[in-house]
C-alpha cells in the first residue's frame, strides 16, 4: 500500500511496513497492510476491519478450572511486586482482564479489584470467582464510570485498542495522585521482531492494531503527568513471551500446526541460547512498565 497515510497516534507521514495474513488463527485469508510512522516509529494496521470483533472467536479464551486459576494466580506475584514498589493497596482496575488471572491475584493480595473485559464468558467466570467485572469494549469509558483508583493495569491491551492514547489519557485522569499505571506491550524494538518481521507472533494481525515503541509510549505518558518508575523486558512475563515468540516461529504456520513437545523444547532451547541478547537492554519480546501519576 503506497501513498500518504497519516499515523493515527501522531499524524505523521508513514511508509508501508509489511503485509501479512492472520497467521496465528487463520480466521480469514484476507491480507492486512501495516505501516510505520516516520515521526514516532509506531507500526499500525492501515485499515481496521469493521467487523474486528469477529476476529476474537468464542473460544479465544479457554476458561480454567477454579483450581487451575488459583495456581496460575500464584505466578502473578512479580507483577504485583512491581506495583507494590511504587504505591500502596487500594482500588485497582484490571483492563482487558480476560478470564482474570491477574485480577484474582490482585484480589488475593488485598486490592479492591474491578475487572474490565469485553468477553461475556470471561465476565461471568470472574463474577463466579468473586471478582467484580464490567463488560465493555470501550474500557476508557468504563474507567469514567468506575472513578478514581489507586492502580490501573493494562497487560497486553493497548495494542488491541483503536484509540490507545485516549485509554492512556483516561487512565491518567482516573488515577489518584501517586497512583500507578502498569502495562505490558509487544516490543517492536525486540530482537525477535528484527529477525522475524511480519512472521513475528506478536504482529497478530488484525487483532494487534499498534506496535508502539517504548520511547514513544514514555514520551506520551510524560505529557499527561505519568512519570516512568521502571521498565524491563527481562521480567518473568517477558521471558515467557520470548519463548512463546520463538515457538510460534518454529511452528511455521501456527494456525494449523499445534504445539508439541518438539516445538516447545526447541523454543526453550533457542530462548536459552539467545538469553544473553534478549535479556540485555530492551531486546526482549515484550516490555513491562510502571508509571506513577505526579
Amino acid at each position: 500500500m503506497n501513498g500518504t497515510w497519516p499515523c493515527p497516534l501522531c499524524g505523521g507521514d508513514s511508509d508501508a511496513a509489511f503485509s501479512v495474513r492472520d497467521r496465528n488463527r487463520a480466521i480469514t485469508r484476507r491480507v492486512f497492510d501495516y505501516r510505520r510512522c516516520r515521526s514516532c516509529a509506531t507500526i499500525f494496521l492501515a485499515e481496521v476491519p469493521d467487523d474486528l470483533a469477529s476476529y476474537y472467536a468464542e473460544d479465544y479464551y479457554v476458561l480454567p478450572s477454579p483450581e487451575l486459576m488459583e495456581r496460575a494466580a500464584d505466578g502473578e506475584s512479580p507483577k504485583l511486586a512491581m506495583i507494590a514498589r511504587h504505591t500502596g493497596s487500594g482500588r485497582l482496575v484490571d483492563v482487558g482482564a480476560a478470564f482474570g488471572v491477574f485480577a484474582r491475584a490482585a484480589q488475593r493480595a488485598g486490592y479492591d479489584v474491578t475487572a474490565v473485559e469485553m468477553d461475556a464468558r470471561c465476565c461471568a467466570y470472574l463474577e463466579e470467582l468473586g471478582v467484580r467485572a464490567i463488560r465493555s469494549s470501550t474500557p476508557e469509558r468504563a474507567l469514567v464510570e468506575i472513578g478514581p483508583v489507586r492502580a490501573i493495569t493494562l497487560w497486553h491491551v493497548l495494542e488491541h485498542l483503536p484509540h490507545p492514547w485516549e485509554m492512556l489519557a483516561e487512565s491518567a485522569r482516573q488515577l489518584e495522585p501517586g497512583g500507578v499505571l502498569a502495562l505490558a506491550m509487544p516490543n517492536p524494538a525486540s530482537l525477535q521482531f528484527r529477525v522475524l518481521g511480519s512472521r513475528w507472533a506478536h504482529v497478530d494481525a488484525p487483532r494487534h492494531l499498534f506496535l508502539i515503541p517504548f520511547e514513544t509510549l514514555r514520551a506520551r505518558a510524560q505529557t499527561i503527568g505519568l512519570r516512568l518508575a521502571e521498565v524491563t523486558t527481562a521480567d518473568p512475563a517477558g521471558r515467557y513471551w520470548n519463548v512463546f515468540g520463538w515457538e510460534y516461529a518454529i511452528r511455521g504456520d501456527p494456525s494449523r500446526r499445534p504445539s508439541n513437545r518438539i516445538s516447545r523444547f526447541c523454543a526453550r532451547l533457542l530462548a536459552l541460547c539467545l538469553a544473553p541478547l534478549e535479556r540485555r537492554g530492551m531486546n526482549g519480546t515484550a516490555y513491562t512498565a510502571v508509571f506513577v501519576k505526579e
